[in-house]
């Protein structure tokens, strides 16, 4: 699902302005709780008259092989204070940050970083090239949202960018912002509580269950359980080769059903049936090796005999 705007911009595949960097991203995915996350860190934002009109932070995630695709998938707040006449961004916290999630085994690198203002001035220049030192030799993107909403419904809107020098002159603000497409990436188990999220329905109360949202839920529930039925039919009948995978998905899937006996909890279901039968094989082939062996023990004391 794309995240843009709609907007006139070509993106324009550059190659890269030296021979140190790399060629710039083609496309930008986002996961939707880099967004919450976004969201929540502006709506928690100072509201004194000399408090920035925006805040920024650092955008974790990874890259492919060719560095053509970029993938957010986490993001943390960094401080900074902004006027019209000088910015300070708290550079000693953000790479305090990046020391602590090195010891917990983040897997995730710097990417960029994102502002909450469409606008793009001299200031998000100095950052941006702030953050390409730290994401160097690969580009630093750049997310742009806007929070603003009108009654019509437009705003929310989420942009990338990355930046290209421009001038004789080497200096950190003189740059051009060209746009990168961005979409939402998710998996597809998540997609039941991102609809959730973005339906148009009034809060439930919480002593009442939200009959319409559970209607739908149990439709889909049922939807997909007929899929599986079909599937599972087909492979029995053999219109259809099984696939080992989906095979797998199914047993974990089932063997999570329990039976309850006399208020006494136990596994039960088809994992147990599971483990029975698996039990027998291995009885039947241990009792089959077991006269397999005697039999020859017996043609040997016979030709010893003779």
């Amino acid at each position: 699902m794309s995240l843009d705007t709609s907007s006139s911009a070509i993106h324009l595949n550059l190659p890269p302005t030296s021979t140190s960097q790399l060629r710039p991203p083609t496309l930008i995915t986002v996961h939707p709780s880099v967004i919450a996350s976004i969201l929540t860190h502006h709506s928690r934002r100072p509201t004194e008259a000399d408090s920035s009109p925006r805040v920024i932070g650092t955008l974790m995630g990874s890259r492919s092989e060719n560095g053509q695709e970029v993938d957010v998938r986490a993001c943390f707040a960094v401080p900074h204070k902004e006027d019209e006449n000088q910015i300070a961004v708290d550079m000693p916290f953000q790479q305090g940050m990046m020391q602590l999630l090195g010891k917990t085994g983040a897997k995730e690198s710097i990417v960029g970083w994102y502002a909450t203002h469409p606008t793009l001035n001299a200031y998000s220049a100095l950052i941006q090239n702030y953050f390409s030192g730290e994401t160097s030799p690969h580009p630093s993107i750049h997310l742009t949202i806007d929070t603003e909403l009108d009654p019509s419904g437009k705003g929310l809107g989420v942009k990338g960018w990355v930046s290209t020098q421009l001038g004789l002159s080497n200096k950190p603000e003189n740059c051009a912002f060209l746009p990168v497409p961005v979409v939402i990436k998710y998996a597809e188990s998540e997609r039941a509580a991102l609809d959730l999220l973005t339906t148009a329905a009034p809060t439930p109360s919480p002593s009442l269950p939200p009959l319409p949202t559970l209607s739908a839920s149990l439709g889909q529930l049922s939807e997909l359980i007929d899929q599986c039925l079909a599937y599972v039919q087909k492979v029995n009948s053999g219109e259809q080769s099984p696939d080992p995978e989906v095979g797998r998905y199914l047993l974990e899937g089932l063997g999570r059903w329990s039976s309850t006996k006399e208020g006494n909890e136990d596994e039960g279901g088809i994992k147990a049936g599971l483990q029975d039968t698996l039990t027998v094989s291995y009885l039947s082939n241990l009792v089959r090796s077991q006269i397999e062996l005697s039999g020859r023990l017996a043609l040997l004391q016979q030709a010893a005999a003779q």
